[in-house]
């Protein structure tokens, strides 16, 4: 069976666990790593049976590499741009981890640069090739429920140090991370406040299709941190009428991932919207009528998505199609997202 050379660019903690991903994968090979990280680059080297000729500390060296059919782009956010860059001059396919972009004008400088390339590219939402997703997509594109009107949606994880001063318990961000780094792309809203309006935008594209010139943002309300970075928002984004998304994003909470999409005849709630447990169900409301559907996810969650952009590079298909996230839906978010951010 063909199978498609993959590099990573960046060895932090999220590659490591897509890295996991290509034991599942029967048409992708992790083929190149590249970190400036020396003990990073061999940790990854043994760990994933790299062979030296293709472990780089020299982003660029992965990048123009021949033997490499696609890079994955596990970088801070604010890296993201200037290395979508260099592949599109290199030609080389390309997955960037989410938030693709910290603002609407690098997405618009690297659309330009993708006019009439044979370049795949597309935003890493792993959880949009996860089954629950689509059968999401099935629902919505059968009107299995009627029609969609509102969805409520959040990300929550507490990224807070617990602090003792004078006996007193209190809880405050370690400044050092990167997600309290606003040059960096720190912030709830751009860390995780992108899955939950990233599931919105893809409901609107499998329902109404309304066009982003149509989407309102409101009633936004951000707490910051010392740091001048966002650590808790929500907004609600109204797509012409046609439905409303409530979106929560938080550092401050502890682990909520759930989901409430509300159709004029029943009730999607997803538990675990974006990294479910191995046995994860969704509970839906037809007519009254309560089903659980219950779905086995027994390999790593990367996988997926691994296995689906492979597919779609062996197919020569060179623009992404779901369950990758395609380059109108990025545009849509990244808008989205910079709108979210400097609402005033």
């Amino acid at each position: 069976m063909n199978k498609i050379n993959w590099g990573i660019i960046g060895l932090g903690n999220i590659a490591g666990k897509f890295a996991e991903g290509f034991s599942f994968a029967d048409n992708a090979i992790l083929k190149g790593i590249s970190s400036k990280n020396e003990d990073k680059l061999n940790s990854f080297k043994k760990k994933f049976n790299i062979e030296d000729k293709f472990c780089f500390n020299n982003y660029n060296d992965l990048i123009t590499c021949p033997d490499i059919d696609i890079v994955y782009l596990a970088l801070p956010n604010s890296l993201h741009n200037f290395y979508i860059h260099e592949s599109i001059r290199n030609k080389k396919n390309i997955l960037v981890e989410k938030p693709a972009f910290m603002n609407f004008q690098d997405f618009n400088s690297t659309k330009n640069a993708l006019y009439n390339k044979n370049i795949f590219f597309t935003e890493g939402f792993m959880y949009r090739h996860l089954p629950h997703i689509k059968k999401l997509k099935e629902i919505l594109e059968n009107n299995i429920l009627g029609k969609l009107i509102k969805i409520e949606t959040n990300f929550k994880i507490r990224v807070f140090k617990q602090k003792n001063f004078l006996g007193i318990k209190f809880k405050k961000p370690d400044y050092s991370n990167r997600l309290f780094n606003k040059e960096l792309g720190g912030g709830a809203i751009l860390d995780v406040g992108c899955y939950p309006l990233s599931l919105s935008t893809l409901a609107n594209s499998l329902s109404y299709n309304v066009d982003l010139s149509n989407i309102r943002l409101e009633n936004v309300k951000t707490l910051y941190c010392e740091s001048k970075v966002d650590i808790y928002s929500e907004a609600e984004f109204n797509f012409d009428n046609k439905f409303n998304s409530k979106i929560v994003c938080s550092f401050k909470d502890k682990l909520n991932q759930n989901s409430k999409i509300y159709f004029e005849h029943g009730l999607l709630d997803i538990n675990e919207s974006w990294v479910p447990s191995a046995d994860m169900s969704i509970k839906m409301t037809n007519h009254n009528k309560n089903e659980e559907i219950n779905f086995k996810i027994n390999e790593n969650i990367y996988s997926y998505q691994i296995k689906n952009i492979s597919k779609e590079l062996l197919n020569k298909n060179s623009k992404a199609n779901f369950p990758s996230i395609p380059i109108n839906e990025i545009e849509i978010n990244t808008k989205l997202l910079e709108d979210w951010i400097n609402y005033k």
